[in-house]
C-alpha cells in the first residue's frame, strides 16, 4: 500500500469517528435519564406546633414545628420521614404553611425538599385539608443530583393503636429525574 492510500485510509477513518462522535452528540439528550413518577403514603406526628400571635389581629397567628414519620412508595421503598414546617394563619381569611422534608432510605441515602401549602378546604368530618407543591432540591446516595417536583394534600388523621394523638396524613406524586 502506498504512503498516498494509507493517508486516504486514516483521513477516511478519522471523518467515520467523526460522524460516529457527531451522532453521538446529538443523541446525547435521549441517553438523558426519563423522568419518574411515583406516588408516595406518608404519615406522620409530631409536638404540637409552637404558635404565637403575629400582632395585628388576635386572629392572626404564627407558628413553626416538626414531624417524624415513614414514607411508603408506589414502587415498594420506604423512607423515614421528618420534615420542619412555618406557619401564617388568619382565621377566616387564610391559611399558609411552607417547609422542609428530608426521607431517608434504608442503605442512608436521602432526598430533601422545600415546599408550600394553603389551605383547600375541609374533609367529609370537617377537619382540615392542605394541599401543595415542592422543589427537589438535594438528594445523596443514588439520589445525588435528582431535580424534580412533589405535588402533595395534608388531611389531619384520628387518633389509633400507631398515633395515640392523631397526626397527619399525606398523599403526593413526586416526579424526578436522576443525572
Amino acid at each position: 500500500m502506498s504512503r498516498k492510500q494509507s493517508m486516504a485510509k486514516i483521513r477516511m477513518l478519522a471523518w467515520c469517528c467523526l460522524a460516529v462522535f457527531g451522532l453521538a452528540l446529538a443523541a446525547a439528550p435521549a441517553w438523558a435519564a426519563a423522568p419518574v413518577t411515583v406516588k408516595v403514603e406518608v404519615t406522620m406526628s409530631g409536638a404540637p406546633s409552637a404558635v404565637l400571635p403575629a400582632g395585628d389581629d388576635p386572629k392572626h397567628t404564627v407558628g413553626m414545628g416538626k414531624s417524624k414519620g415513614e414514607a411508603i412508595f408506589s414502587d415498594g421503598r420506604k423512607a423515614q420521614y421528618s420534615n420542619v414546617y412555618f406557619m401564617d394563619i388568619y382565621l377566616g381569611k387564610y391559611a399558609k404553611t411552607w417547609g422542609y422534608t428530608k426521607m431517608v432510605f434504608k442503605k442512608g441515602e436521602w432526598l430533601f425538599f422545600k415546599w408550600d401549602a394553603a389551605f383547600v378546604g375541609r374533609d367529609k368530618a370537617g377537619k382540615p385539608v392542605f394541599a401543595g407543591t415542592g422543589k427537589l432540591i438535594k438528594g445523596t446516595g443514588v439520589y445525588k443530583g435528582i431535580k424534580g417536583t412533589v405535588k402533595f394534600k395534608n388531611r389531619q388523621l384520628p387518633p389509633s393503636k400507631e398515633l395515640p394523638k392523631g397526626g397527619t396524613g399525606a398523599s403526593a406524586v413526586i416526579t424526578y429525574t436522576l443525572p
